[in-house]
């Protein structure tokens, strides 16, 4: 991976080493876990496929011309989302990075999100 990003702590953005012109958006369990009481509130354990919800709801509330330049590939313990388009990552970055530090925020993406959209 080359350097990362991490103005969008505690989520990073990188470009992939072994894939260049590829980024990744990347929030690992161990961050999760601090906000893990919000989705708890909403029925939810706070997963990486959990924040794939989120950003979902960020995008389709706040930005939704990011709709289609963004890949999401979560798992359990990471939320990621992918793509060509760094610029396009960095305002989701943004957006998770201000849902992370604001838990009325992080309910309210959850709770207006699709349900299907979470594990």
């Amino acid at each position: 991976m080359t350097e990362a990003d991490d103005s969008l702590s505690p989520l990073r953005l990188f470009e992939y080493d072994h894939n260049p012109g590829n980024y990744c958006l990347l929030l690992s369990d161990v961050h999760m876990v601090k906000v893990s009481d919000v989705f708890e509130e909403c029925g939810y354990l706070g997963n990486g496929y959990d924040w794939s919800g989120v950003a979902r709801s960020a995008v389709r509330t706040h930005a939704p011309e990011l709709a289609d330049r963004l890949r999401y590939d979560p798992e359990a313990g990471t939320f990621v989302a992918y793509g060509t388009d760094p610029a396009a990552l960095r305002q989701l970055g943004v957006l998770l990075r201000n849902a992370f530090q604001d838990g009325a925020t992080l309910a309210t993406l959850i709770r207006t999100g699709d349900a299907d959209w979470f594990d």
